[in-house]
């Protein structure tokens, strides 16, 4: 063993994600626990200073799967469970060197996107939960620099009565 860390609190159960570094920074295991991504020198097995505030970025959601590592950016989804209102399915993404978030994905169509009032009637899309990638895990066409999510559908799964036009 070269080295053990004991987080501080229960960690995603998926995997953890490994980003290899740069040159500037060294390379890095990544995990969950709640609302926090961690990121460990995986060197010397301690928080890395560099990333974020000490070490952890406070990513708002929860998410079981693996931050998912392609070059230098963290993609990170939401598993936000089956109720009908909640906090979005919002995919977001991290700069593997310092920990800032470059962009989110909003997975509703908000106003000003199109077909936004044709899909959500009666402001159906206020506050909608699903709509995540609950398969865990993303795809990235390297060639074409595409990510590709598989999102569920808006909660609740089985009555869609609260959300007319979807």
């Amino acid at each position: 063993e070269t080295w053990a860390y004991t987080a501080p609190g229960a960690v995603a159960t998926r995997a953890v994600g490994y980003w290899p570094g740069d040159g500037n920074n060294p390379p890095r295991v990544l995990f969950i626990t709640g609302t926090k991504m961690m990121a460990l020198n995986a060197n010397a097995g301690t928080l890395d200073p560099g990333f974020g505030k000490e070490g952890t970025v406070d990513i708002g959601i929860t998410w079981g799967g693996a931050p998912y590592v392609y070059k230098n950016l963290i993609i990170v989804g939401n598993n936000n469970g089956e109720a009908n209102l909640g906090p979005p399915g919002d995919t977001k993404t991290y700069d593997a060197r310092t920990g800032a978030k470059l962009w989110e994905f909003k997975s509703v169509a908000q106003p000003g996107d199109p077909n936004h009032a044709k899909a959500w009637l009666d402001d159906g899309w206020k506050n909608r939960s699903g709509v995540n990638v609950w398969g865990w895990y993303f795809t990235v066409d390297e060639e074409r620099n595409l990510l590709y999510m598989t999102f569920g559908s808006p909660a609740g799964n089985y009555w869609g009565g609260d959300r007319p036009g979807t």
